[in-house]
């Protein structure tokens, strides 16, 4: 099944010393939000696409450009701890990955990542809770690497280390695998809200990224702003849907589309 996967690159570009940031759909929409917003702060470019006849059938258009769902961004920025990349790399997708298409696709990047000369791989990830927090309250964002120095990673920037649990999806995939082949894999989870999209707690995961890794100096402060409106709009975009579907027609949500990519 791993024929089947195939990255495009709409140019030829060198990757090597980069540090790659995954976000595929999870909870809250957290890795969604993340890569969105990185991308469009620090003016990534589109560099590549990831193609199969396993991924959901569908174009992302934007600027009047269709795309995969999965796209490769990617731009010249120091990164990492002490500098050590030049480049951020952003894989991001609003499509979640069927379940027997993850594990290959898991293998496809790591290899991919390889073969580049990445530095370090970088999941994003929502964990749910139950409650709404106090906007007030600080949630801690859990850590979990896949060698010594990704979990150094972990303790060093006052991460919440992850001694027991589990981590689903692609994320899961490279976490294990980077540590069958001793690649620095680090998973960052973020507590979010299960039902609607949970802008707060991307903004929360987007400052330990700039904090930790020194990408560049990321403004979440928009974000924040438009937390509660985006909220807000999702859940009254859920809520004409469920009109809808009692009525016997479907009506599709129209989600605000800033955060997304």
């Amino acid at each position: 099944m791993d024929d089947d996967i195939k990255i495009h690159m709409y140019q030829d570009i060198d990757l090597s010393n980069s540090m790659l940031i995954d976000g595929f759909p999870t909870v809250g929409l957290v890795s969604t939000i993340v890569s969105s917003f990185i991308i469009d702060s620090l003016k990534l470019r589109r560099v590549g696409s990831i193609i199969s006849r396993h991924f959901p059938a569908a174009a992302i258009i934007q600027n009047g450009i269709p795309s995969p769902p999965l796209r490769i961004y990617a731009g010249p920025k120091l990164c990492g701890p002490e500098n050590e990349c030049e480049q951020v790399v952003v894989l991001t997708s609003e499509v979640r990955i069927p379940d027997e298409i993850q594990l290959p696709l898991a293998q496809k990047i790591l290899d991919w990542s390889k073969d580049n000369d990445v530095k370090l791989v970088l999941s994003v990830e929502g964990t749910p809770i139950t409650e709404a927090p106090d906007p007030a309250e600080q949630l801690g964002i859990y850590g979990a690497g896949s060698t010594d120095r990704a979990m150094k990673l972990v303790t060093n920037y006052n991460l919440t280390p992850m001694d027991m649990g589990i981590i689903t999806g692609v994320p899961g995939h490279l976490l294990y695998l980077g540590d069958m082949e001793q690649r620095d894999v680090l998973c960052m989870l973020a507590p979010a809200h299960a039902q609607f999209p949970d802008a707060r707690a991307a903004a929360k995961m987007i400052e330990v990224i700039d904090e930790m890794l020194s990408v560049i100096e990321i403004d979440t402060a928009p974000l924040l702003e438009q937390a509660t409106n985006l909220e807000k709009d999702i859940q009254e975009s859920l809520a004409m849907l469920k009109r809808g579907l009692e009525h016997g027609r479907e009506e599709k949500p129209s989600v605000p589309g800033p955060m997304y990519r």
